[in-house]
């Protein structure tokens, strides 16, 4: 399930967000979920020696334009928020809880529901999709001395599309989604230079990718990608997508979609 969320400031004031919100968003969303999922932080959802954390979120889309001082995002208005899980209970568990409490809270900016939609997506064998947060592939290796190395894969990367493939079929196996047709593909759409985007997390860098992407395989795991995200770190706001109709961008050059994204 995939839902809108509209926000607003308190009494119209402003928002003043980290540039790097993630976390803080992510504990937002776990807080929401806690009175009706209490161990979900915790437990997670089982798949063989793992667990997974199966629901995603978008970055902040203000309504007005924002500024950027000294590592904070400014901003006045309204603002949306794209949460999605495969998990019904968790998508009902916040939409209950944004219902019930009226205002929340992240940092010091309090602020309260205006209004939310369920985005009910068509799901084909073949789509074209954006991402609504970055989409991250990596992998990580210890090094002789000791340390951890972690190498993030350019979409264009056999590497990225294997590991994208791997992720959502751990996926279906957890929620035991039977899949009839075995092919699935993964083909970035107008992706350059510029839609690579470096994000923080617990001081961590996290690279991702955004921009559209084509998607191919069966209908039981694209539905599964669009409601629990691609790649890696889906829980911490990576790899959320929506799919959009080629024919309202066919008209744009790749450089163009490339600075949208």
């Amino acid at each position: 399930m995939v839902i809108k969320l509209v926000f607003g400031a308190l009494e119209g004031d402003k928002i003043d967000l980290p540039v790097h919100y993630n976390r803080p968003l992510q504990g937002l969303f776990y807080y929401l979920m806690s009175n009706a999922v209490p161990k979900y932080h915790d437990l997670g959802t089982r798949s063989e020696d793992k667990k997974l954390k199966l629901f995603t979120f978008s970055r902040i889309y203000p309504y007005n334009s924002f500024k950027v001082e000294k590592r904070r995002m400014i901003f006045k208005g309204l603002f949306n928020i794209y949460f999605a899980s495969p998990i019904d209970k968790l998508v009902e568990a916040v939409l209950q809880s944004l219902n019930e409490q009226k205002v929340v809270r992240i940092e010091k900016n309090y602020f309260t529901l205006m209004k939310y939609e369920v985005i009910h997506n068509e799901v084909d064998e073949e789509m074209l999709v954006k991402t609504l947060s970055p989409i991250t592939a990596y992998s990580t290796i210890v090094l002789p001395n000791g340390n951890r190395y972690t190498h993030y894969f350019s979409p264009y990367s056999s590497d990225f599309k294997k590991l994208i493939e791997e992720n959502l079929r751990r996926k279906a196996l957890a929620l035991e989604i039977e899949i009839k047709n075995n092919n699935f593909y993964i083909e970035p759409y107008g992706i350059t230079e510029k839609n690579e985007k470096l994000l923080f997390y617990k001081d961590i860098i996290i690279k991702g990718w955004t921009g559209y992407f084509i998607l191919k395989g069966d209908t039981q795991l694209l539905k599964l990608a669009l409601n629990s995200g691609l790649g890696a770190k889906n829980a911490q706001g990576f790899g959320m997508i929506l799919p959009v109709e080629k024919d309202s961008i066919k008209e744009r050059s790749f450089l163009q979609l490339a600075e949208e994204g």
